[in-house]
C-alpha cells in the first residue's frame, strides 16, 4: 500500500522533529484490571480507525496486542521523520494490571536507544507521599535520559484525584526539581472512558503549581481536544505552561478545521512558542502528520478572527522541535552530533506500521 499523501514533500532533512508523547501500549486483553480498562481497551483500535487515513492504519490483530519497545522505537524512527522522542510511562493502575505503558518498556527503550528516546516516569500522586517519594527516586535512577513526570489526574476504584495545592503533589515536583527533571507533564481534555470530567478541565490542579515552581516545565497533554480557551489562556498567563498536541495533531488528517481553530487560538493567547508537537504514536502514526503540518496554512479568515500571523517555516520548525528543546534546556546541535551513525541515522523510510508487522 502507498505511503500516505506521497503527493506531499518530505520534511526538508535539516528539520529536527522532538515528539514528547509516544507510548508502546498494552493492549492484551488480559491486561484489563476493570470496568474502566475494558472501556478504553474497547474503544482504543476504534480512535485508532477514527483518527487514521486508510493507508496509515494497522491492522487490528497487530495494534491489540501488547506492544514491544523495539516496535515503537522502529515505528518512529525508521517510519518517519522525528529524529527524538519521549516515551512515557502510562500509571492508569485501576485501568490495567501492568499499566497502558509499563515502566520497564520506558526503561529498555532510553537504556538500549539513549541517542533517540528520552524518558518520563510514571507517578500516582494520589498514593501516600512517601511512596510516590520512594516510586519517584526509584525510577528516575532506573531511566537514562529521565526528563520529566507523567501524571493523571485521578484514579478509580475508588474515584480519587489530586489537586497542586495537595502536599505530596507539591513534594513531588519539588523532588523531582531536585532529581533534575525539567518538565510535568498532565492528561488533560481526554477523559480516559466513563469517567467524571472534572479532572481532565484546565485550571486549579496545576496552575498554583505551576506558580510555585517557575523554573519547572508543565505540559497540558491533549491540548486542543477540549477546553481550549482555558488551555489557551493557560499557556498566555504561565510563562512556564506548554500546549503539547497529543492526539491534537491527528485531526490535521481527521478534522483539519478543528485543528486549525484549536491552533490558532493557542497561538492567539499564548503566541507560537508554547506549543509542542507531538503524535502519542502509536495512537496514530506520524508520517503522514508530519507532511501535513509542514504543508499547512492558515485560511484568511481564521488570520482576521484571532489576529495572528500566517503560520511560516520559522514557527513550524518551533512547533516541530525548538519549542521542546528550549522548554528542557536541550542543545539540537549536540544531538544531532550524538546521532551520527545511530542505526537510524540516514535511514530510507518504511511504509507506515511495517516494522511492526514484520517483528
Amino acid at each position: 500500500m502507498p505511503a500516505p499523501y506521497a503527493h506531499l514533500p518530505n520534511l526538508p532533512d535539516d528539520v529536527f522533529v522532538i515528539d514528547p508523547v509516544i507510548h508502546a501500549l498494552n493492549l492484551a486483553a488480559d491486561n484489563v484490571a476493570s470496568k474502566y480498562g475494558e472501556q478504553l481497551y474497547q474503544m482504543s483500535y476504534g480512535l485508532h480507525a477514527m483518527l487514521s487515513p486508510r493507508e496509515a492504519l494497522c491492522p487490528q490483530g497487530t495494534y491489540m496486542t501488547d506492544m514491544a519497545p523495539e516496535a515503537l522505537v522502529r515505528t518512529i524512527f525508521a517510519e518517519s521523520q522525528t529524529s527524538l522522542a519521549a516515551t512515557h510511562t502510562l500509571r492508569l493502575d485501576t485501568w490495567f494490571r501492568d499499566g497502558f505503558a509499563a515502566e520497564w518498556k520506558t526503561v529498555e527503550m532510553t537504556t538500549r536507544w539513549p541517542t533517540r528516546v528520552l524518558g518520563y516516569v510514571g507517578l500516582d500522586p494520589t498514593q501516600e507521599a512517601s511512596a510516590v517519594l520512594e516510586d519517584l527516586e526509584r525510577q528516575v535512577a532506573d531511566t537514562p535520559g529521565a526528563v520529566g513526570v507523567k501524571l493523571y489526574p485521578h484514579q478509580m476504584d475508588p474515584y480519587r484525584r489530586w489537586l497542586a495545592t495537595d502536599d505530596t503533589v507539591l513534594r513531588l515536583i519539588e523532588r523531582a526539581r531536585a532529581l533534575g527533571l525539567k518538565s510535568i507533564a498532565i492528561h488533560k481534555a481526554l477523559p480516559n472512558g466513563s469517567v467524571p470530567l472534572a479532572p481532565y478541565r484546565i485550571g486549579e490542579d496545576f496552575e498554583e503549581a505551576a506558580d510555585a515552581f517557575p523554573d519547572m516545565a508543565f505540559e497540558i497533554v491533549h491540548s486542543g481536544m477540549a477546553f481550549i480557551e482555558e488551555t489557551a489562556m493557560a499557556i498566555g498567563r504561565f510563562p512556564n505552561v506548554y500546549a503539547n498536541l497529543e492526539t491534537t495533531t491527528a485531526m490535521l488528517w481527521q478534522a483539519p478545521g478543528r485543528f486549525a481553530a484549536a491552533l490558532a487560538l493557542l497561538m492567539q493567547w499564548g503566541g507560537p512558542e508554547k506549543i509542542l508537537w507531538s503524535t502519542g504514536c502509536t495512537v496514530v502514526h506520524p508520517q503522514h502528520l508530519l507532511k501535513l503540518f509542514w504543508d499547512f496554512r492558515f485560511e484568511a479568515a481564521t488570520l482576521e478572527r484571532h489576529g495572528i500571523p500566517q503560520i511560516d517555516e520559522a514557527v513550524r520548525r518551533m512547533i516541530l522541535g525548538g519549542n521542546y528543546a528550549r522548554m528542557i534546556g536541550l542543545d539540537i546541535a549536540d544531538w544531532r552530533a550524538r546521532q551520527q551513525g545511530d542505526e537510524f541515522d540516514g535511514v530510507e523510510l518504511k511504509e507506515p506500521w511495517s516494522c511492526w508487522q514484520a517483528m
